[in-house]
């Protein structure tokens, strides 16, 4: 296991300074069929993670955002977003991380998230805690939905009526944010600084990192049911929080579901 988060890691800081040397306010992107951006930074990204896994573990799969290697039927795939919150980075805003996680049939083992421009590398491994540049974090322990700072970012028309959503989130919580980047506000949950963000959309790569950090650090992350899920497919959006608020937002969620799972 040490190995693999090891490689994760020196991955993690690769794909840090390609973002480092694209970052900048315009870069240049292309719209993909599903109306969100893509950079040279993206895909150069998600094909270094190809080729050191295929290098390092040629009997791996690798299910990428932008581009993906044999990952059908493969105990061990790695799921990975090569900017996850690709728009902060085309306008220059430095809410966008790496992410990266092994997941053994199904169920994330080893995971990685880099934010760049603070120099702040997450990592965890099954069963071993989570921790941010070697210092271990936690979420935090309220309970009170109206008491917490909860994430927002997510596709309108996947999992989640988003906009139906809000209205009643911003009724019951605190503040709610939207960084366009679900993976930062799931760090910042595993920081113990917000207490929730929610996902709508499917793709396993926003959240398969996720889900170790975040529950290594104490928390809960489920799909927008309660359920668990596997990820190395597509998902049914996530719930993701410190564990004591997470019973409150699946009640909310279930109220705002587009279809049936």
């Amino acid at each position: 296991m040490d190995e693999y988060l090891q490689f994760a890691k020196r991955l993690a800081l690769e794909a840090g300074e390609i973002m480092l040397d694209y970052f900048t306010i315009g870069a240049a992107r292309e719209i993909k069929p599903d109306n969100s951006p893509v950079t040279e930074a993206d895909m150069k990204i998600n094909q270094l993670v190809i080729d050191k896994v295929i290098a390092a573990y040629p009997n791996h799969g690798v299910r990428g955002e932008e581009i993906s290697f044999e990952q059908e039927g493969k105990e061990y795939v790695w799921v990975c977003d090569p900017i996850d919150g690709t728009m902060p980075f085309v306008l220059g805003i430095p809410t966008n991380v790496f992410s990266l996680a092994l997941v053994q049939n199904g169920v994330p083992i080893v995971a990685v998230v880099y934010d760049p421009y603070l120099k702040r590398l997450f990592s965890s491994s099954k069963g071993s805690g989570a921790f941010c540049n070697e210092e271990q974090i936690y979420v935090n322990k309220e309970n009170d939905l109206s008491k917490i700072l909860i994430g927002t970012s997510g596709p309108q028309g996947k999992c989640l009526k988003v906009l139906e959503f809000h209205d009643e989130i911003i009724r019951k919580v605190q503040r709610h944010y939207q960084y366009q980047c679900v993976v930062y506000e799931a760090m910042m949950v595993a920081l113990g600084q917000f207490g929730a963000t929610i996902f709508s959309g499917d793709s396993a790569h926003d959240i398969a990192a996720v889900k170790l950090i975040v529950e290594e650090a104490g928390g809960k992350v489920t799909d927008l049911l309660g359920d668990e899920q596997r990820y190395d497919q597509e998902i049914y959006g996530a719930i993701v929080s410190n564990g004591k608020v997470h019973p409150d937002l699946i009640k909310i969620t279930k109220n705002h579901l587009t279809e049936a799972k």
